[in-house]
């Protein structure tokens, strides 16, 4: 296989995942940056069933693992993340900035392993 048709099928998957991540930050509106949790819960999920229900991501045929790992990488938004964090500190308080640190990494986190797991 190509290396070509490989970067293709990472770029394709990396496309779709911020067309779902911009189309959730359209939808989902709060105070605190929501969609962005959304975003970043589901792409763990997401990334743990595909682990989790097929197996070790290396044994997989290497086109299938680019373009979920593309899809996830385009889908999930940390580096976003980081930036509405410090907003959050600077615009209100440094609770608000912890508390959407702390519930980002600790559902990032169950999200991945409940879907690992088979646990939907």
């Amino acid at each position: 296989m190509s290396d070509l048709y490989l970067h293709a099928a990472f770029a394709l998957g990396g496309g779709l995942g911020a067309v779902a991540r911009h189309t959730l930050n359209r939808v989902i509106v709060h105070e605190l940056p929501l969609s962005t949790l959304v975003v970043n819960v589901a792409g763990c999920l997401l990334l743990g069933v595909w682990v989790g229900y097929l197996g070790d991501p290396h044994i997989l045929p290497e086109e299938e693992r680019r373009l979920v790992f593309g899809f996830c990488g385009g889908f999930t938004t940390f580096s976003s993340f980081a930036y509405q964090s410090l907003q959050l500190h600077r615009e209100r308080t440094i609770l608000m900035a912890a508390a959407n640190i702390l519930l980002s990494l600790l559902l990032c986190w169950i999200a991945f392993w409940l879907g690992l797991r088979g646990m939907l």
